[in-house]
């Protein structure tokens, strides 16, 4: 079932069920529809009409009575793609305020994968080498399948650096991991890994656990520490430690 995601592009439950009925069946009446889907049929009636409004249905008839027609599902990228328009019509001023109220230094902490994520993409925003201690390969999690191959992407477009001190535990699993060139990443010694990963980037250093090599918490939480002093000072430790491993 497709619900979630079509629910995720703004449709309700109830819409979302008659859409994916109506490309099942091609066409139906609002009476078909009601059987096919359990939903009561004067709230058939409301959805249609807000399914034509989003241009995901229209109307026909057969034999004087009422039918409906799925539109072609690439609609629905369209929509996305309105959505997308409508937020960077107001990215502006919602920047320009959080921009104004943003401090020079603090701590704060996202839970979850879709926090991760969104994480990830703030190194590629900042613009900045980029440096990380206890590295696991984090990305090779199987819920980061799709969204490794984009931020690989958009990884290699943006032209960050990126550095890493890998747990010894890599070796065994890095067949150069997102394509990494050679000379930039080393490994800890086994008796100095942990669950730890450290990374830092800009201003910025982050903060998380994991569960081994390519497998993030259930629900992980990544701590974040904005300030200048905190990532320079990382930064210089990461450059001692790169100095005496081999």
């Amino acid at each position: 079932m497709n619900e979630k995601l079509l629910m995720e592009l703004g449709l309700s439950l109830n819409e979302a069920r008659i859409y994916e009925a109506l490309v099942d069946v091609g066409e139906a009446s609002a009476n078909t529809l009601s059987v096919k889907t359990k939903i009561n049929r004067s709230n058939v009636y409301d959805a249609m009409e807000r399914l034509c409004e989003k241009g995901l249905a229209s109307e026909l008839f057969i034999k004087s009575q009422k039918h409906y027609k799925a539109m072609h599902p690439r609609r629905l990228l369209e929509l996305l793609k309105e959505k997308q328009e409508e937020v960077e019509s107001i990215l502006p001023e919602l920047t320009k305020k959080f921009e104004f109220h943003k401090a020079d230094e603090e701590a704060y902490f996202h839970r979850g994968v879709e926090a991760y994520k969104n994480y990830m993409f703030d190194i590629l925003k900042e613009k900045k080498p980029y440096y990380c201690i206890g590295g696991k390969g984090m990305w090779f999690d199987p819920r980061l399948k799709f969204f490794r191959l984009k931020f690989d992407r958009e990884r290699q477009k943006s032209h960050v650096e990126f550095s890493h001190i890998f747990d010894e535990e890599m070796k065994r699993h890095l067949t150069d991991p997102l394509r990494f060139r050679q000379g930039v990443y080393k490994f800890l010694p086994k008796k100095y890994c942990s669950n730890l990963t450290i990374e830092f980037f800009g201003d910025y250093t982050v903060i998380y656990t994991g569960e081994g090599f390519g497998k993030l918490k259930e629900e992980p939480t990544v701590f974040v520490i904005k300030s200048k002093d905190i990532s320079e000072g990382f930064r210089k430790i990461y450059q001692f430690m790169w100095d005496n491993l081999t």
